[in-house]
């Protein structure tokens, strides 16, 4: 079609029907890269594929108001109250009930008697028996107290069945008959004890 032109014309020709034929190839491959602006942001087309793109569902919103509402029925259901427990869980020991100053002991350190006191009108001695052996025992103690308005001395006797081995059993007798009026003042208190086993003999 262009070889009757002359050859200035020609070579012109050529040029143009060229670049006719390539610009196409040039539009497509474009059209199918993604480019990028100076700011950094998509191209259209970048974008209409991002809007098209699913949303989260909130599942774990969803999950966490679920998390939520357990905790508060949870919380609806417990006991009203603060938690009690002790504060010491060891087992007690001799030292442990407050009975003041030792005023005897014996059985080698396992009966003591504390100072006489005033309870309810009442004089008392306060007593702990404790097992150190390693199996059950009864112990029977018999307290003396000699002092106060009585001339001659007064007893008074204690039992304790079968206490288990390294436990403490706190107790007290009564000496109000003996005529002892103030808790500690001229009171003289000793002690006898005598423990059996209760399934053999007496020591």
């Amino acid at each position: 079609m262009i070889d009757h032109l002359p050859g200035k014309n020609r070579a012109s020709a050529h040029f143009l029907l060229i670049v006719l034929a390539v610009a196409p190839l040039a539009v497509t491959a474009c059209g199918t890269q993604t480019s990028h602006q100076p700011d950094g942001s998509s191209s259209l087309r970048s974008s209409v594929a991002a809007g098209a793109a699913p949303k989260p569902s909130g599942t774990a919103d969803n999950l966490s108001k679920a998390a939520q509402k357990a905790a508060a029925q949870r919380a609806a259901a417990a006991p009203s109250g603060d938690p009690v427990s002790p504060t010491k869980t060891a087992v007690p020991g001799p030292g442990d009930y407050g009975f003041g100053k030792a005023a005897a002991a014996t059985a080698g350190g396992e009966v003591v008697a504390y100072t006489p006191r005033l309870e309810s009108g009442r004089v008392v001695v306060p007593l702990t028996i404790q097992n150190t052996g390693d199996k059950r025992m009864t112990y029977t103690v018999t307290v003396t107290v000699a002092g106060g308005q009585q001339t001659s001395p007064f007893s008074v006797t204690a039992k304790a069945d079968g206490v288990w081995p390294g436990t403490t059993w706190p107790t007290k007798v009564d000496i109000t008959a003996s005529g002892l009026k103030e808790a500690a003042k001229g009171s003289k208190i000793s002690l006898k004890v005598v423990k059996r086993d209760p399934f053999g003999n007496a020591q």
